[in-house]
């Protein structure tokens, strides 16, 4: 499964499921692959944390901070897609 498809299956089980632990294991899957999207998505969750996944400051801070080395959070700040 490439990222684009574990992010996928990652949303499904983390806002339609509420699955939490899966949602995590799946980002970090992808993320691990190089997926700037994934480490967005990981640190909102462990900015939330939930069922399962506990909140936690240090582990959002890093996967943000992978994300903009990416150029995942420079794109979705100028891009109104994301914000509807």
């Amino acid at each position: 499964m490439d990222a684009t498809e574990l992010i996928k299956q990652a949303q499904i089980e983390h806002l339609e499921k509420c699955n939490l632990v899966e949602a995590e294991k799946l980002y970090l899957k992808a993320a691990q692959l190089g997926s700037g999207h994934a480490a967005h998505e990981l640190g909102v969750l462990y900015i939330t944390g939930g069922p399962g996944v506990l909140p936690n400051r240090e582990k959002s801070r890093y996967w943000f901070e992978i994300s903009l080395k990416s150029g995942f959070e420079s794109t979705i700040a100028s891009d109104p897609q994301w914000f509807r």
